[in-house]
C-alpha cells in the first residue's frame, strides 16, 4: 500500500510535465531536465485489463474517427519524408486508451498503444492523437511524460505485449503523434519548435517520437512529417 509520501511524489512530478506541456516551446532545456529526472516509486501498473483493440462505443468524431480507423486491424505502413513507402516499417495497434499509473493523481493515458516494426526492430509505441485541442509542442511533451513511464516498467510492457500478442519486443519504448494535415499546418511554429526539441533529444537521450498525419489511416498508410527516429531524419 502506498503511503501518502509517494502518492504526493509522483503528483508533483506529474504535475511538472503539465506545466511544460503548456510553455509553448520556450526552453527545450527543461525538457531535457524533466526527461532526466527518475520517476517516483510505487505508480506502477502491474496489469492493463479490458478488451485489445478499439474499446470506446461513443460516436466517432475528432479524435475518435482517428483512433478507431488505427485500430482497424491492418498494420498502418508508415512513408517517411523523402524516401518511398517501405512495407518494412509499420504500426499494429494493440490496447485503447491505456493509462500508465495505478492512481487517479497525476494518471497518465496513452490515446494508443501498439508496437512498431522498423529497422528490423519491434518495439513498444505509445501514441497520442490529436484534432484540434492544444498544440503539437503540448502533444509532444505529453507523449515524452507517456515513454517515461512506459521505460520505467519495461518488463511489464514486454510482459503485456507478448501476453496481448504472442510477439517479443525491445525493451525501448517509442512515441508517435498523429494528428491531420490542417492541424500541422494551423500550428506550423509550434511543429518548427518540436523539430528543435527532437533533435535535441536525439542527441543528449534515447527518447524517440514522431508526427504523423492521420489523414491515410484509411488507406493503412501514415506519413512522417518529423522525427527522430532514424539516422536521417
Amino acid at each position: 500500500m502506498k503511503t501518502l509520501t509517494a502518492i504526493e511524489q509522483f503528483s508533483a512530478w506529474s504535475t511538472g510535465w503539465k506545466n511544460e506541456r503548456k510553455r509553448k516551446g520556450t526552453d527545450p532545456a527543461k525538457i531535457l531536465a524533466l526527461w532526466r529526472q527518475p520517476t517516483p516509486r510505487g505508480w506502477e501498473r502491474e496489469i492493463w485489463k479490458g478488451t485489445l483493440g478499439y474499446r470506446k462505443r461513443t460516436d466517432d468524431k475528432g479524435e475518435r474517427c482517428i483512433e478507431k480507423e488505427l485500430f482497424d486491424g491492418r498494420p498502418k505502413v508508415l512513408i517517411f519524408p523523402n524516401e518511398e513507402t517501405n512495407s518494412e516499417c509499420r504500426v499494429e495497434s494493440i490496447y485503447h486508451n491505456m493509462p500508465l499509473a495505478n492512481q487517479r493523481g497525476g494518471q497518465v493515458i496513452a490515446d494508443a498503444f501498439g508496437v512498431l516494426k522498423i529497422d528490423k526492430c519491434t518495439r513498444p509505441l505509445m501514441i497520442e492523437v490529436k484534432v484540434t485541442a492544444n498544440d503539437p509542442w503540448f502533444a509532444l511533451v505529453e507523449n515524452l511524460q507517456q515513454i517515461r513511464l512506459a521505460r520505467a516498467c519495461a518488463r511489464k510492457i514486454q510482459e503485456f505485449v507478448l501476453k496481448s500478442s504472442k510477439e517479443r519486443v525491445a525493451r525501448g519504448v517509442w512515441g508517435l503523434i498523429l494528428a491531420p494535415e490542417s492541424y500541422y499546418t494551423k500550428h506550423a511554429a509550434s511543429l518548427e519548435k518540436c523539430r528543435i526539441l527532437l533533435d535535441a533529444l536525439k542527441q543528449s537521450s534515447r527518447a524517440r517520437v514522431a508526427f504523423g498525419h492521420s489523414d491515410y489511416l484509411a488507406d493503412d498508410q501514415i506519413k512522417i512529417i518529423a522525427h527522430n527516429w532514424l539516422a536521417k531524419p
